[in-house]
């Protein structure tokens, strides 16, 4: 897969993706900043507000029930409304889900310092967690339609980074603003008895922050959810049919099982990690810190390394191969005589787990369809929580139940106690669970069909003149702009030929009228790919390579991307197959330059001023897919496409025509002179 992405994007004339590109785009960064400091904030939030509640609880015994309240509080709303909300989350505006669940999230940490009551504080603790239910899945939702695919490993790698990743600044900054408030108590009494109050009400600007941040993220809303509404009726269907798609999708389901399981483990250390710390390795409390230290530490790193290893494998063995390396990690660390080798083993364990984690949210945002991935993620956060909350209960008493043990193997005395048998048990159960999801996905790949192999070794041809398409949907004013970007180049002493697709030469037109002739009816999706190829073969090796060895400039009516968008996309057979048949077609031959006239479906139906097609007729929902999926392309390749807003007027769109074609000429004067004019 990755090495597929990277020759493409080498044919189009496009680098490879790299972190930093990811970084400096601007809608992730400002997600991310919105990301990383109100995970920063939830810490601080967390830590206050157990410290609130313990406080609170006044006894010993008190504190501990409170803070036993607080944690069932936060986990009861998964459990309970986890999939109506990824359900919500498919029929609302995701934007507008998240700015909303931040604004009041800090309303609600910001009232926290004035009650006084542990029920106020359980009630507005379950309120918090009900609206991160809707946060959490309309982010990891978004996502695939904020960054270009070949971002997506690096971007959830980040994301997951900076939401645990903060943990260890979080207590540091609870600390630090506790420690000034208690310094301000002789001048603020108020601060002396309320000593959370300045980090809840720090929480409560983090949220602010995200919630401004995210007004300048631009995610698009599917136009085929825009005029969805919630109804309880259609939520219940959604949900049935959520968990339909989950039992009867494979990847879906094998991919779901890992990452419950993945969470499971991760929930079974931290409820055996303390004992194992301080009795079974007689550590202390300072050993426990050492262990939960080094698996953040291998937890970062495994989660960074994914990118890494995707281009090494493909991305579902990553995942399954990471699943089973935790398990086995997790098992020998259970045998772990002292604290030092336990520290590595955690780091080892962090690693995988890390690696699992990403793996996995990167193969669902890939293969889930997006009308789905809001009740996915809502279900699988519901799940991972579940999975945390029955592994913090049961393993302990797990432990318990196997009872302190030892055994003398040729006289050396084996350490059985419950808590080292209680993590083996883990490990046994995930590598289980790791064997079923290996067979899950292996079962998926042998449901789909064998992609087509790239042409080995295909270079993208030199080639004397240059290479303009102009794509978009039915009505977004290609015809015109092609005429007048003909005259203009033509004024500037410019050779140009116009031409189109499907079309151009003979065979082209004749495939052109069967393609889109009502009369011809319904064609089997392959066909209909299989002939838009076979037109433009011979339409690039007749017309366009002998015009560009001529030195002309060529502008044509759709290329490649518009199989891509209508065939790859909009008819569902998968952007990897259409373009390795057109890239096998054309020989590698990819244009200069792409201009897309973006226009919204219906807007550009109403232009028509005819009869509609057979691909017009196919609808808006069709049309819909195909104009987000031109907009995807176009994100993958930045240098090679200019977007620009048809639904202006007809001069402005020209003007902005004018300005893509000049950069173009100019940059080919500069790199090739002895071509120019």
């Amino acid at each position: 897969m990755a090495g597929f992405a990277d020759e493409v994007a080498a044919l189009r004339g496009t680098r490879s993706a790299t972190l930093r590109d990811l970084l400096t785009h601007p809608p992730f960064s400002r997600l991310l900043a919105a990301m990383t400091v109100s995970s920063f904030g939830d810490w601080v939030g967390f830590v206050a507000v157990t410290a609130l509640v313990a406080r609170l609880g006044r006894t010993p015994g008190g504190a501990a029930f409170a803070v036993s309240g607080v944690m069932i509080a936060r986990m009861l709303p998964a459990i309970l409304f986890g999939p109506f909300a990824g359900a919500i989350v498919d029929r609302l505006d995701r934007k507008q889900v998240m700015i909303v669940a931040d604004v009041a999230r800090a309303a609600m940490y910001s009232s926290m310092p004035f009650l006084g009551e542990l029920w106020a504080i359980y009630l507005l603790s379950f309120a918090i967690e009900c609206l991160s239910l809707l946060w959490t899945p309309a982010r990891d939702a978004s996502l695939p339609r904020l960054v270009p695919r070949r971002q997506l490993a690096n971007a959830n790698s980040i994301g997951l980074i900076t939401a645990y990743g903060t943990l260890p600044f979080g207590g540091a900054a609870f600390a630090a603003l506790a420690g000034v408030a208690e310094g301000l108590s002789a001048r603020v009494p108020y601060l002396g008895a309320r000593p959370e109050a300045l980090a809840l009400w720090a929480d409560a600007g983090t949220f602010l922050f995200s919630a401004v941040m995210l007004t300048g993220v631009p995610i698009r809303t599917p136009a085929a959810r825009r005029a969805a509404r919630v109804d309880l009726t259609l939520i219940g269907r959604d949900i049935v049919e959520g968990l339909r798609f989950l039992r009867e999708h494979p990847l879906a389901r094998a991919m779901t099982t890992g990452i419950v399981v993945a969470f499971s483990a991760v929930g079974a250390v931290l409820a055996l990690g303390p004992v194992f710390a301080t009795q079974t390795l007689g550590a202390g409390s300072a050993g426990w810190g050492v262990l939960v230290t080094a698996f953040g530490v291998g937890m970062g790193v495994g989660m960074a390394a994914v990118s890494r290893a995707a281009r090494a494998a493909e991305i579902d063995h990553v995942f399954s191969w990471s699943l089973l390396a935790a398990a086995a990690t997790l098992f020998v660390l259970a045998s772990m005589p002292n604290l030092s080798l336990a520290s590595v083993l955690a780091v080892v364990l962090g690693f995988f787990c890390g690696a699992t984690w990403v793996s996995g949210y990167v193969l669902l945002q890939e293969n889930v369809p997006d009308e789905y991935r809001g009740r996915t993620f809502g279900s699988l956060t519901v799940l991972g929580r579940l999975g945390l909350f029955v592994s913090l209960v049961a393993f302990p008493a797990l432990a318990a139940i196997y009872g302190d043990h030892e055994a003398y193997v040729g006289g050396q005395r084996l350490d059985l106690s419950g808590t080292r048998l209680a993590l083996a048990t883990v490990g046994l159960g995930v590598i289980a669970a790791g064997i079923l999801t290996r067979l899950g996905l292996r079962r998926h790949r042998l449901s789909k069909p064998v992609p087509l192999t790239l042409v080995p070794r295909l270079r993208r041809p030199p080639a004397a003149g240059l290479f303009v398409v102009f794509e978009g949907v039915e009505g977004s004013g290609k015809g015109t702009q092609i005429e007048r970007a003909a005259a203009f180049l033509r004024e500037r002493g410019y050779d140009v030929l116009v031409t189109r697709e499907p079309g151009g030469t003979e065979v082209g037109e004749a495939l052109r009228e069967l393609l889109l002739s009502v009369d011809t009816g319904r064609l089997e999706p392959r066909a209909e790919a299989l002939l838009f190829a076979a037109a433009r073969a011979q339409h690039v090796a007749t017309v366009i390579r002998p015009a560009l060895a001529e030195g002309k400039v060529v502008l044509c009516d759709r290329y490649v991307d518009s199989s891509l968008a209508y065939q790859g996309w909009g008819r569902g057979l998968g952007e990897q197959d259409v373009l390795t048949l057109n890239v096998w077609a054309t020989q590698g031959l990819f244009p200069d330059l792409v201009i897309l006239l973006h226009l919204e479906p219906e807007e550009g139906l109403r232009r028509i001023g005819r009869a509609p097609d057979r691909i017009e007729a196919e609808g808006p929902g069709f049309l819909d897919k195909v104009s987000d999926a031109y907009l995807r392309i176009a994100e993958e390749h930045p240098e090679r496409f200019v977007v620009v807003d048809a639904g202006r007027p007809e001069e402005e769109v020209a003007a902005a025509v004018r300005e893509a074609l000049l950069r173009l000429l100019k940059e080919r004067e500069e790199n090739h002179p002895e071509g120019a004019g």
